[in-house]
């Protein structure tokens, strides 16, 4: 069994961790926060609430926050969820905090992924219709 016991994540490592898995850094009030836009449908975007306050060099103290990761579809002109997704707790090794949030980063990718399917399919049919009469 794991420890559960709280661990600092050192915000340096998070940014080169994350940064190595295509993510870009910006920020949501005074949280670092790091966005990936989807290989083919750049309105999705999976984003990382790290719970990192701009200038400080780890995340903030036990039971504060956690790290978020979703999925938002994005135009410019209205912005949504797609996917949300359990928390990653800071509790453990740092290198299983980034194991667990690699594992929802991915979670919310295949989601986007999905959510481009079923939005694809729902255009297809509708195209069906008109092209039917319907």
């Amino acid at each position: 069994m794991s420890d559960q016991r709280f661990v600092e994540v050192n915000s340096e490592r998070m940014e080169a961790f994350l940064q190595s898995k295509g993510f870009e850094r910006t920020t949501f009030g005074d949280e670092e926060v790091y966005f990936r836009k989807h290989n083919k449908y750049p309105k999705l975007q999976v984003k990382v609430y790290t719970s990192i306050r701009i200038g400080n060099s780890s995340a903030r103290s036990c039971g504060a926050d956690a790290i978020r990761v979703v999925a938002i579809f994005d135009d410019g002109k209205k912005s949504f969820g797609v996917g949300k997704f359990p928390r990653v707790y800071r509790t453990g090794t740092e290198e299983g905090v980034f194991e667990r949030t690699l594992l929802r980063m991915k979670e919310a990718y295949q989601r986007c992924n999905d959510w481009l399917k079923i939005q694809r399919r729902k255009q297809a049919q509708a195209q069906s219709n008109v092209s039917m009469g319907n």
